[in-house]
């Protein structure tokens, strides 16, 4: 039997391990260019009207067979969902918080072939809900694919197997914004600690756009006390003596 030098097959071993570390994507996102969106990409918006409110997609088969895929309303905060316009396959006018695409009980999946994406050409994102200006109004999708019976395959190790997506709208904001304000937030046992690098004013509001409370930031530390958070989604609104406004979304 010929013998492998030891090098080469400790080699061939270190470059097999790498190359099935490496997730692939079976599915990815792209624009009518063709252009991909990125994996958790956030979409920006800030008008209302068509088309420019609009997004127009196509989902990209990777695989060397035809698959299955749905999308997921997987959340929203700062609207009820009733005026996003989703078209994936079929067109819907109002979504369903947790509920998957197309809703069609002889074929609940859209069927895209190998190296193509789907068949039709319009399928979009469309809000038109203005929110009632204490938040931004925020989707996430999430495509995946799905067996016969429109339930999810699990991703594996090295096979991602779906791909999220959101839409966010502000009439004045943008994530980039968000990004970019600078704070550090710890919560624990009711006491939600702050520290801030300007003074600002603190407006809390749960994700249907309510506001909670209200409070006075200083620069530096600021420890509020009997906040009662846990297990919820909160949207944080900092208001700047400049008069600009910035919003961050907690889940704790």
């Amino acid at each position: 039997m010929k013998k492998i030098p030891l090098l080469l097959f400790a080699y061939s071993i270190f470059v097999s391990v790498n190359v099935f570390a490496q997730v692939e994507y079976a599915i990815t996102v792209e624009d009518l260019d063709g252009n991909s969106l990125s994996d958790n990409q956030i979409l920006q918006f800030d008008t209302l009207e068509y088309p420019d409110a609009s997004f127009t997609y196509k989902v990209r088969n990777n695989t060397s067979e035809t698959i299955r895929v749905r999308v997921e309303v997987e959340s929203f905060s700062g609207t009820d969902g009733s005026m996003m316009e989703l078209c994936f396959g079929e067109c819907y006018f109002g979504v369903t918080q947790g509920q998957s695409y197309p809703i069609n009980n002889a074929q609940p999946f859209v069927y895209i072939g190998p190296g193509e994406t789907q068949i039709a050409d319009g399928d979009h994102f469309f809000n038109s809900d203005p929110g009632d200006g204490n938040i931004p109004v925020e989707y996430t999708f999430r495509f995946y694919i799905s067996d016969e019976n429109g339930d999810g395959v699990v991703s594996q190790a090295e096979l991602q197997t779906d791909y999220t997506i959101g839409y966010y709208y502000s009439s004045t904001l943008s994530m980039t914004d968000v990004n970019d304000t600078n704070f550090q937030i710890s919560y624990n046992s009711k006491l939600l600690n702050i520290i801030s690098t300007t003074d600002c004013k603190l407006e809390i509001f749960d994700i249907q756009g309510k506001l909670v409370n209200t409070h006075q930031l200083n620069f530096g530390v600021n420890s509020i006390f009997n906040q009662n958070l846990e297990g919820n989604v909160f949207i944080f609104k900092f208001q700047f003596p400049d008069g600009n406004h910035h919003f961050k979304k907690f889940i704790f």
